[in-house]
């Protein structure tokens, strides 16, 4: 599997985990980087700490294999253009998943029972894929921008609205004054009700390109660009012939002529995106402080609370800190989660110690279908916390 990530496709990666030891690769291949030789570095310095470790024989020659199967791909890989990010999933027998991703983040190999999952749900949260499209009272531009770019043109409309005269201006197709002579008020009132008319239509037909572009692909969010009109409004009757599914995902306009090129759209855009973002982020925070804080509130609030939770599948939203890390154990077989070493409760095998444990926590959360959000924001009330969750429902004792 290649190409861009998908919510589906971070489900679908749990089918490797139970099957043997995951190799989980993030390269970052941003030309020019000597991508292939850092890859040597890592998987060299992996193999030292897997031999220091003691593990079973057949075990590391089941991790051994698959390195080398990996390693042997990635020296004759050349990435696709635009491709920063390499992602690769392998385990033994020869199932491997792979994405191109074009943002980068630091290159790391991990090696754990199952998928390290968390920096492509952090991706997921910080881009949602976006529709923008830029329209004035003519044409219409629409794109996809998905991970910070620009993904594809979808289409571009140009109505028949006459091109002689634009909304105010009160001249004629010649050049001419229309507010003179006798019949002046009249003429003035039917050419400004024809353009009314074919701008209500244009602006329909745009609404409806864009709900058929919602049904078929789906995406997360709207942005609108437009010449400014009074008061540094943006097209506002546009939006006013967008449908309701649209409105509810509008995340902001922003002031452009249709011909823009395509880095300024890009730019204007993603500060659109970045506002929007924050402003949510922000909003949720504040709803999970609050029901922490709150007497009996569907809120808790630190990793131990929050594994309690996921322990008796109360988490609705899952809210953490990007970065956030910290050591812990889990069960190979029932997944079962722990801060201290020891065995697991449900099959008495013993917990095995993990890369990252709030990784773990992320799957735990996914598989039980719970939301996952990772934060940017710098949030004074989350800071001493870094993780929390909003609970479906509160156990009272």
């Amino acid at each position: 599997m290649r190409g861009l990530i998908r919510a589906r496709d971070v489900q679908a990666l749990r089918e490797l985990g139970g099957k043997g030891p995951v190799v989980s690769l993030y390269l970052n291949v941003t030309p020019p980087r000597p991508f292939k030789s850092e890859l040597r570095s890592l998987i060299h310095r992996k193999r030292e700490r897997l031999r220091a470790a003691g593990l079973d024989k057949g075990l590391l020659r089941q991790i051994e294999d698959t390195l080398r199967t990996l390693e042997e791909y990635v020296e004759g890989l050349r990435p696709p253009e635009r491709t920063r990010l390499l992602v690769v999933f392998a385990a033994p027998g020869g199932l491997r998943r792979e994405f191109h991703l074009p943002v980068a983040l630091p290159s790391r190999l991990y090696v754990d029972p199952d998928p390290y999952i968390r920096p492509l749900t952090a991706l997921l949260d910080q881009f949602d894929r976006y529709c923008v499209v830029l329209v004035d009272r003519r044409r219409a531009r629409v794109f996809d921008m998905y991970l910070g770019e620009m993904e594809e043109d979808v289409g571009a409309m140009e109505s028949e609205t006459p091109g002689w005269i634009s909304e105010g201006e009160g001249k004629g197709a010649r050049g001419t004054a229309v507010g003179t002579g006798p019949w002046a008020g009249w003429r003035e009132s039917k050419i400004q009700r024809h353009i009314a008319d074919h701008v209500h239509r244009h602006f329909k037909e745009v609404a409806a390109l864009l709900l058929r572009h919602f049904r078929s692909r789906g995406f997360d969010r709207l942005i609108v660009g437009g010449p400014e009109g009074a008061e540094g409004k943006v097209v506002p009757p546009f939006l006013d012939h967008l449908h309701s599914y649209l409105r509810e995902r509008l995340a902001g306009v922003f002031p452009g002529e249709v011909d823009l090129p395509m880095d300024e759209i890009k730019r204007r855009a993603l500060e659109v995106a970045a506002r929007h973002e924050r402003r949510e982020e922000e909003a949720l925070i504040e709803r999970l402080l609050s029901e922490a804080h709150r007497e009996r509130g569907l809120g808790v609030l630190g990793l131990n609370d929050v594994v309690l939770a996921l322990m008796m599948s109360q988490v609705h939203t899952l809210i953490l800190e990007h970065e956030y890390r910290e050591r812990g154990w889990v069960c190979p077989r029932d997944h079962h989660l722990s801060l201290a070493p020891g065995r697991c409760p449900l099959c008495d095998g013993e917990l095995e110690e993990v890369e990252d444990f709030v990784d773990e926590v992320v799957e735990e959360a996914i598989e039980q279908g719970a939301e996952v959000e990772h934060v940017f924001t710098e949030h004074q009330g989350f800071r001493e916390w870094r993780i929390g969750a909003i609970l479906r429902f509160r156990v009272y004792g």
